[in-house]
């Protein structure tokens, strides 16, 4: 049962009967499932190209043309778990979520649609955030490909900073939205308050 907390910036903030072991527990599970998709590409490429059964989250270790394409394709399956689950499979949940009971819907209530899911967890939280997901690491070695700038520790740190915040808001705000929850304007519903 969601109640009314308060109102800041004309957003209506409720408070919120999802614990945060419920959301760590379902992030964990989703970004391991996750994570496995967004490596399949890259394990098939690799394995194909360097003729070894090495599996490696390292595109450089691939041609230049290959790395690139390895990595668009591992972001696209990274994000393709969630669109076919989130969309198709259960309204709002990922594997992860419905283990826990948990489902992601727009701030007024109504189910993701499409551009949610995009702006939730591919700017939200693989730009953005950065940190929280395995596949913003491929969008990284892509651009460290181009570049002679060695971003990753750059980002080790960045990307760290900005997602310990990120935590920190959602384990101190009533409605245990996160940064990704606020680009997206979504929020984290318990199923167990829909019964």
């Amino acid at each position: 049962m969601r109640k009314k907390h308060n109102i800041r910036a004309g957003i209506q903030l409720q408070k919120t009967s999802v614990n945060n072991f419920s959301r760590v527990g379902a992030y964990l599970i989703d970004w391991y499932i996750a994570s496995m998709f967004a490596g399949i590409p890259i394990t098939l490429i690799a394995t194909s190209i360097n003729h070894n059964t090495t599996i490696t989250q390292d595109l450089s270790t691939l041609p230049l043309g290959w790395a690139v394409i390895a990595g668009i394709l591992a972001v696209v399956f990274y994000l393709g778990y969630y669109f076919v689950v989130e969309l198709k499979v259960y309204k709002g949940q990922s594997f992860g979520k419905r283990i826990f009971k948990l489902k992601v819907v727009k701030d007024d209530g109504s189910d993701v649609d499409f551009k949610t899911i995009l702006l939730r967890e591919g700017l939200g939280i693989m730009i953005v955030e950065g940190y929280l997901a395995n596949s913003s690491s491929y969008l990284r070695q892509i651009l460290q490909l181009f570049t002679d700038f060695n971003i990753m520790d750059l980002a080790v740190y960045l990307f760290g900073i900005i997602s310990a915040v990120s935590i920190l808001i959602g384990l101190a705000s009533p409605s245990r939205k996160m940064i990704h929850d606020f680009i997206a304007h979504t929020h984290i519903i318990s199923t167990k308050d829909e019964n």
